[in-house]
Order: C-alpha cells, then structure tokens, then sequence
C-alpha cells in the first residue's frame, strides 16, 4: 500500500517554542507545558507537558487510513500514558498495565486492539506503531513484532478535529500525559488518492501497453481533462461515495467470515498473478470458486441467500458512477481497448456465483 507522511518530528529540530516538521506540510508541533526539548527526544516533566499539532489544512484532515510510529521511552508505567491522539478521531496509546492500545472512534466507541500479555517495558526505549487500513484491520507492532490486531475495525474513519495531540489527552487535563521521554514521531495516511493510485498500480503492473491501448489512456485522460469543473467535481464526489461503499462492503465480508480472511488474501494473491503477469488464470479461478463456496454455505441456507445479496451488491457498487452519453460512452469503449477482459465482466462473474 502507498503511504504518504504528513508529519514527520524527529526531534532534532527546534524553533522558538515549536518543533519543526520535516515534511512540506508545515506540521510543526506547538511545545506546551512541562516540556524539556532535547537532540532527538523531548522530556515530558509533569502533567501539562504536550505537544500540540493543529490540523490546520488538509494535509491531516484527509485520513482514509492511518499508520502513526513512535520512539517512546516511559517511567515507571501507573496509569494510562497517551502517545499520539487525534481529538474524535484515533488514539494510540499505553495502558495503566504496560499493554499497548490503539484505537479509532466510530462517532460511539473507540475500539482497537491492544498487546494482550506483551508489555512495553519502563525505562527503555521502544518502537512502537499502530495501523489502520481503512477497512476492517488494524495491527500494533512492538520493536518490529505484531503483539496485537484485530479485524473488525469500523470500515472508515473521523477526522481529527482541530489538533492532533503527543503525550497528552488532546484540549483536556493531565490524566493520560506520558510521564519520559517521546523521541521521532511519524503519521502517515492514505485517501482516496492513495487508494486510486494503487488500484491503478496493480490494473496496470507488469503488462505492456500496445500503442493502440497508450493512445486510448491519452484520450481517456483528455475527456476528463475537458470535462466542466463542475462534472468532475461531481464525478469525484461519486468515486469518493463508491469507494466508502466498496470499505464498507469489504468489511462487512470480513468480518461476517472470520475464517475466511486467510483465503481472502490467497484469493488475492491469486487474483494479482493472474491479471499482473497473465498466469495461471485456472488457479485465480478456482481460489474465487473455493472463496466462495466458503462464504456461501449450503445453497438455500441463510448464509447461501445472504451470500446471494453480497453478489448483487457488489455488482450495484461496481455500476453507481456510470453514466451514458458524451463523453462517458466513449470513455467506457476506451477502457475496454485498455482492459479487454471487462468486456464479459460481469456475464463471466455471474457464472461463476451460479456455479456455486
């Protein structure tokens, strides 16, 4: 997955009472409090200490999914010490007993996994992370290992509102303040750039466009290009709209069918091999059959009639941007000279679901 970093503190740079953010995004975190600024690491020396970094463009206000890794180096562990938190929208964090937590709010709840039994240790300094993927999943890692995670994530996430906070409860009291040392801090996101991006990277890996199938990418970019601000804005808007419908609709598969994660990602894998380097089309297919027939059940059953609606959904998802007329028509013929194989999509799909 593509990632990009939007606030970067390594804690080596200094200026006034801020410390400066490596990225292009100006992201400087504001030194609040009791806070001694070190080489590398800054000293949180009583229950005002924070850094504060406002959200105060959209370089953090775009968050589809998150990654955020630290450098932390605690006392003696006796209540909860946040690390990073977005105000109403992530935390990530150390409980009163040493275990790591991350969690993202769902408008009710805040939920998340923590480490279980694996503890960070006082008095050392450890590198931790929590990831998000948008979807269903999230993971923590503790100096390189995954010591916990969790697949029933809310499909999406909040914004942060107003500041992302380190060290401390965000715009509250000293509660939660980290009582150490907090070295570099990184966040990165993905949006839907990201995720466009990507999808785009695995329709076009490792396959040679003819000079017929460039000329018809030039042209699709050139219809849209021409297309009134407002159409695109509009066009957009609706693959923003399909994309949360797509997360949501993932989620629901993964988490309906905890079992079925392990074959969802060799599903994957074999569906990437077959479309990316035009292999073993027979093995994709039958890892779709086998993934299948596993979320199906039994035919007539609850979960066959359930699995049944899934297909139709997915079916709605893949066709709620499209339109008709100049220039879409044209634009749909194009992508069939680039993606031949989109021309029996969904005859082909269908007789798959039936053959389960």
């Amino acid at each position: 997955m593509s990632w990009k970093i939007v606030c970067d503190l390594p804690m080596t740079s200094y200026q006034g009472n801020q410390v400066l953010d490596a990225t292009a995004f100006h992201n400087n975190a504001h030194v609040l409090g009791s806070v001694a600024t070190q080489s590398g690491y800054v000293t949180y020396q009583g229950d005002d200490a924070q850094l504060e970094v406002p959200v105060q463009n959209d370089s953090l206000g775009r968050f589809a999914a998150l990654r955020v890794q630290a450098l932390v180096r605690p006392t003696a562990i006796t209540r909860r010490y946040n690390i990073v938190e977005g105000w109403m929208s992530f935390a990530f964090f150390i409980e009163s007993d040493g275990r790591l937590a991350g969690t993202i709010y769902d408008g009710q709840n805040w939920i998340g996994p923590d480490s279980g039994s694996v503890t960070v240790t006082p008095n050392q300094w450890a590198r931790v992370s929590f990831e998000y993927d948008g979807v269903s999943i999230a993971s923590l890692t503790l100096n390189g290992s995954v010591v916990g995670s969790r697949i029933d994530m809310p499909a999406g996430m909040r914004q942060p509102q107003g500041l992302i906070t380190l060290g401390h409860w965000p715009q509250s009291d000293g509660r939660y303040t980290l009582q150490g040392d907090l070295g570099h801090v990184r966040i990165e996101r993905r949006d839907y750039e990201e995720f466009w991006h990507d999808g785009m990277l695995t329709a076009l890996c490792r396959r040679r466009l003819t000079p017929r199938q460039a000329d018809a990418m030039r042209e699709i970019d050139y219809l849209i290009k021409s297309m009134e601000p407002a159409e695109r804005e509009g066009l957009r808007e609706c693959a923003k709209a399909q994309a949360d419908r797509l997360r949501a609709f993932l989620h629901d598969l993964r988490v309906w069918n905890r079992g079925g994660t392990v074959r969802l990602r060799r599903l994957g894998d074999a569906l990437r091999a077959a479309w990316c380097c035009m292999l073993d089309a027979p093995a994709a297919r039958a890892a779709l059959l086998e993934y299948f027939r596993a979320m199906a059940g039994t035919p007539g059953s609850a979960d066959g009639e359930r699995f049944r609606a899934a297909v139709e959904e997915f079916l709605a998802i893949a066709s709620m941007c499209a339109k008709n007329g100049y220039p879409y028509d044209r634009i749909r013929e194009l992508c069939l000279v680039v993606f031949p194989e989109f021309s029996s999509f969904e005859v082909d799909f269908r007789e798959i679901v039936e053959s389960v």
